[in-house]
């Protein structure tokens, strides 16, 4: 995890929400804060063990900390990492209004 992403608050939690699209069945993920609400952050494919890890909310430094065997896990770790510079900008401007 790099230094800039210690600074991202416990209480910005990621939570998914499944439902279909079409013939297959996707999580919509969400970034949430108390005060502001939640935001849509990007949607990937469904799987039992993603769909466990993130359904009742999981802090941003708890997920990104996360290892396992399971690879749809990793790869949802994986693109929380990338996409983590993009969030950062949102958060701030989320802080800033």
């Amino acid at each position: 995890m790099k230094k800039k992403f210690n600074q991202v608050s416990d209480r910005i939690t990621m939570v998914g929400y499944s439902r279909m699209r079409g013939p297959e069945e996707v999580i919509d993920y969400y970034l949430y804060h108390p005060k502001w609400g939640k935001e849509y952050a990007f949607t990937r494919k469904y799987t039992h063990k993603t769909y466990d890890l993130v359904k009742g909310g999981i802090s941003i430094k708890r997920l990104l900390q996360v290892r396992s065997k399971d690879r749809m896990i990793m790869m949802l770790v994986k693109y929380m990492c990338l996409m983590m510079s993009y969030f950062m900008e949102e958060i701030e401007w989320m802080s800033a209004a």
